[in-house]
């Protein structure tokens, strides 16, 4: 069920379902809710599931600026729990949704239930900021094909691509026709907040329950950052999918799903 509410100063939409404890959702850089299909279709038969399109994407509002802030969007989604009546929630974030989730696990550990933490980054190393730069900066330059393939390229797995271009065709196709297209200046600004972006000195505070899930293949975070991240976290346990992209969620869905649902399942409250 699609729902808004008025959250930080701005409307934020969000998808609503399911039963249970509630569980967050937040997506990463230019993506709205819907990405979340395929593993929201796991978790909402133990979870109630929220999964909000973040500032500048979706239905959401997109304030013209310059950068939004990492803080902004852990914000907003802190006042779209208070909206919804969330003391607390389990959370998972996916590249910068994991960055807005380390925040609120930083900042506000009392509404964190447990934590997954999905191929994302505590600051941007070199080759990370240096790939967010070129997508900033080629965001509107480029046409709209060329522009979705090249995101492609660096997201997938080179073993995932040479194998599955049927599917890889698919998303494209589904890319090219979003309903709700992110304006050039909201993703530009996302891409900003990522930028700003650093708390790994921060992360001994996190007292959350954390599972690092990432990919040995992932081109955009190197494997020494989600190593170094989930060191920083007290008790975090590390996944690490093989061959696994940036978006090794999607590449080996069956597998992601089962050992984050196992995770979520694992630190529901007893009674």
């Amino acid at each position: 069920m699609r729902k808004e509410c008025k959250a930080n100063g701005i409307r934020i939409s969000y998808e609503e379902c399911g039963s249970g404890e509630p569980l967050v959702l937040l997506m990463g850089l230019g993506a709205t809710a819907r990405k979340w299909g395929p593993h929201i279709a796991a978790y909402e038969k133990y979870f109630h599931v929220y999964a909000p399109d973040n500032r500048g994407a979706g239905q959401s509002d997109k304030p013209v600026s310059y950068a939004y802030t990492i803080r902004d969007m852990a914000e907003d989604t802190i006042g779209m729990m208070d909206a919804a009546g969330i003391d607390s929630a389990h959370l998972n974030g996916i590249s910068m949704g994991g960055a807005i989730a380390q925040y609120i696990a930083v900042h506000y550990p009392d509404r964190v239930r447990s934590m997954i933490l999905t191929n994302t980054f505590p600051y941007c190393c070199t080759s990370f900021r240096r790939a967010i730069e070129l997508m900033r900066e080629t965001c509107g330059q480029l046409d709209p094909v060329t522009a979705t393939r090249l995101g492609q390229w660096i997201i997938f797995a080179q073993p995932f691509q040479e194998t599955n271009e049927d599917y890889m065709l698919e998303r494209e196709y589904e890319d090219l026709n979003e309903q709700y297209p992110m304006p050039a200046y909201a993703y530009k600004a996302q891409c900003n907040a990522i930028l700003g972006f650093d708390i790994l000195s921060e992360l001994g505070r996190v007292k959350a329950p954390t599972l690092v899930a990432g990919g040995d293949r992932d081109l955009f975070v190197p494997v020494h950052v989600t190593e170094e991240m989930a060191a920083a976290i007290p008790g975090a346990r590390l996944y690490m999918a093989k061959d696994g992209g940036h978006v090794q969620h999607w590449e080996q869905l069956e597998a992601y799903n089962k050992v984050t649902l196992d995770f979520l399942l694992e630190h529901r409250q007893k009674g």
